[in-house]
């Protein structure tokens, strides 16, 4: 039985945070322009957080430590992240995705004839070109917005470097949860993190490459247009790569180009196809690997939030929702399990 001091003080209780909940809405809608600079700023921050501290164990002085890193970011973002976008942009501005699909339609041919079975019906193909067409712009888009962007994340990183275990020990101070919860969610927010803002773009760099370095050899097609398609592919479950490199090697076959469509179906299956095993066993075998079905509904709810950063950070915030699931359940379940 609640005594009506405990009663009012519940009552108090949900009014501060529905009142929280309020004033958080607001100041995330007044400042979603914002927002992908918010989680730039915190992702890069917790790759540069350990290596600062080390150079500030060797005597290193923190503003030091900080102007350097910064520089850094700075220098790849600007320059090298400058000069890819660029060259991507510039390939795929115009691009076509009813290509894909009639190299697709090579695929679909081949197999009616030869077995009769209809892989693919119009109404799937009329979804795969419209999928195609909102995706690939939202992808390589080049918005205005995205210096301002970068300059607010540097500023935010800034101050982030600047006063870093302060605000740590601030953050988990401040936290509603307990010293375990606390520790597996800096733990899991990490391997996130590095799985995320690491590892797909390590995968999709590494079978873009070794698809374009065949497309160039075997003079399949554009190597950098197809290479990136490769490696944009390379995140869709059960379909992967293949859905690039296989039509595209059918259509050579179809074309009497006969040894290069075969040395491409093996060269696909052999390396393109698992050369994502690879760099997950030799780049990120110490973190958690973000499952496929989490990576690609990430890159889709991300890019419409955020454009070409929703690459990375789609699959954080589903990633970081499922990490809330599992801390709810270690802070208000019996079962303790998780």
């Amino acid at each position: 039985m609640f005594t009506g001091k405990q009663l009012n003080r519940g009552i108090l209780q949900v009014c501060f945070v529905l009142l929280l909940l309020f004033l958080f809405v607001i100041i995330c809608s007044e400042l979603s322009y914002f927002i992908s600079s918010v989680l730039g700023a915190f992702t890069l921050y917790l790759l540069l957080r350990n290596p600062q501290r080390k150079l500030e164990a060797k005597g290193w002085s923190k503003m030091l430590t900080t102007s350097i890193l910064l520089f850094l970011v700075i220098l790849i973002v600007f320059v090298v992240g400058g000069a890819l976008a660029g060259t991507m942009y510039a390939k795929l501005k115009d691009f076509q995705p009813q290509i894909i699909m009639d190299n697709i339609k090579y695929v679909h041919d081949f197999l009616l004839r030869k077995t009769g079975y209809d892989i693919f019906s119009r109404e799937m193909s009329t979804n795969l070109i419209q999928s195609a067409s909102k995706i690939l712009p939202n992808l390589f888009s080049v918005t205005g917005n995205l210096v301002a962007n970068v300059l607010m994340m540097v500023f935010l990183l800034f101050f982030m470097l600047q006063s870093s275990q302060k605000m740590e020990s601030e953050i988990e101070r401040n936290l509603p949860f307990s010293q375990e919860s606390i520790s597996l969610l800096k733990k899991e927010t990490l391997n996130m993190v590095v799985s995320s803002a690491i590892g797909i773009p390590i995968i999709m760099l590494g079978q873009g490459l070794v698809a374009a370095l065949a497309y160039w050899f075997l003079d399949a097609g554009d190597p950098v247009v197809w290479g990136i398609l490769t490696g944009i592919f390379g995140l869709i479950p059960v379909i992967g790569t293949a859905g690039i490199w296989m039509p595209l090697a059918i259509n050579m076959l179809l074309s009497d180009q006969i040894w290069q469509g075969i040395v491409l179906i093996i060269y696909g299956f052999v390396v393109i196809s698992s050369i994502d095993n690879l760099i997950r066993m030799v780049f990120l075998k110490k973190y958690a690997n973000i499952h496929p079905v989490i990576a690609i509904f990430g890159i889709i709810l991300g890019m419409s939030l955020f454009g070409f950063w929703g690459i990375i950070f789609g699959p954080l915030l589903i990633s970081g929702f499922l990490l809330l699931i599992r801390i709810y359940k270690n802070e208000f379940t019996t079962d303790k399990e998780i």
